[in-house]
């Protein structure tokens, strides 16, 4: 059993820099959505004290499209949490009923990986 926790463990590590790549990616792709959203709001803030009735009408589409995006961008977050837990959870329990098969399955795709790579560099 022993053997098998030391297994664990060395699968846990080898996922560690796919979890860091991911949540870096994440985390890129959410910050300029922010920043869009921010540069949106300070436009808006800009043209608040003219009157022009076209300006106005544009106004309040960008604002209902600010709000619609903020709720768009807080419920993918949580979709995607929610969606990552689950296969995070769904994985855990796979690999510790069979590790052996877990070991398989993280060879071939390093196999795969490995050729794909080789045939990329020789290009």
């Amino acid at each position: 059993m022993n053997s098998n926790a030391n297994l664990m463990d060395t699968v846990d590590n080898a996922m560690e820099p796919v979890r860091d790549s991911a949540r870096t990616a994440a985390r890129a792709g959410s910050q300029e959505f922010r920043n869009l959203i921010a540069d949106v709001e300070e436009l808006i803030k800009r043209v608040a004290h003219v009157n022009d009735a076209d300006l106005a009408r544009a106004r309040v589409k960008l604002e209902n499209w600010l709000t619609a995006a903020k709720t768009a961008l807080h419920n993918g977050t949580e979709r995607v949490k929610t969606t990552a837990r689950q296969a995070a959870d769904t994985t855990d329990q796979y690999v510790h009923t069979n590790p052996w098969s877990a070991v398989g399955i993280a060879a071939a795709a390093g196999a795969a990986i490995a050729v794909l790579l080789s045939t990329r560099i020789q290009r």
